[in-house]
């Protein structure tokens, strides 16, 4: 579907609502079920197959709303609190890992964080380590959609070289890909850059395989 028919489609009430959270620390865990139980009274949870399904046809596979539950940064509560936040009211979530934070030692994370602008809360004083790990990241794999989040929180415009482009689009979704089984169908850079297919970080992202280029404000099929 081209991105005049896609406009065409989600003015036409066949919307996409996204929503986003980054930390799940388990003092929002009443707030977060509240959010997405509330939600769910007038929306169907997107899974990947919707998405697809609404881009060849135009149209969702059934007449509800779709929201899309998108959670940044892969932090280790995300799986402790969102997780099963999400499992029990029956919601596919979209997770999005900067592969270099679950690569940093856990005493390093801290420092990762600060360096590359991945937000820290109050509850992660003094925790032994702040990011998800690969086999946690697997298994959230096993029931939701893992995409791609560049290494080191990159925008798409701090792509310049070849080895920008393996450092952080490829070698992250090949990592996402070893780890969950499958390669990521959407990849998000830091700050939601737009999507453009004749600059370095459009090609990489057509070179790596993805199908979804998620903006700030877009969830764009490119290929």
């Amino acid at each position: 579907m081209s991105w005049r028919r896609q406009r065409e489609a989600y003015a036409q009430g066949r919307a996409l609502r996204v929503v986003n959270w980054h930390a799940t620390p388990r003092a929002v865990e009443g707030v977060l079920r509240a959010e997405l139980a509330g939600l769910l009274r007038d929306h169907v949870p997107a899974t990947l197959e919707d998405l697809d399904a609404f881009h060849d046809t135009g149209r969702w596979p059934s007449q509800a709303p779709r929201v899309l539950v998108a959670l940044y940064d892969g932090y280790r509560d995300n799986v402790e609190v969102a997780v099963p936040v999400c499992e029990e009211l029956g919601v596919t979530a979209w997770f999005f890992p900067p592969t270099g934070f679950l690569d940093a030692a856990p005493e390093d994370q801290r420092a990762f964080a600060a360096a590359y602008d991945v937000d820290l809360v109050p509850e992660h004083e003094g925790a032994d380590r702040i990011a998800m790990t690969w086999d946690e990241l697997a298994r959230v794999g096993e029931r939701h959609v893992v995409a791609a989040h560049t290494a080191r929180h990159s925008t798409g415009l701090d792509l310049v070289t070849r080895e920008d482009v393996e450092r952080e689009v490829l070698g992250p979704c090949r990592a996402i890909e070893r780890a969950v089984g499958r390669a990521p169908a959407a990849f998000a850079f830091y700050s939601g850059t737009p999507y453009d297919p004749s600059s370095v970080a459009g090609r990489a992202l057509l070179e790596a395989g993805v199908r979804y280029a998620v903006t700030a404000t877009t969830w764009e099929r490119i290929r």
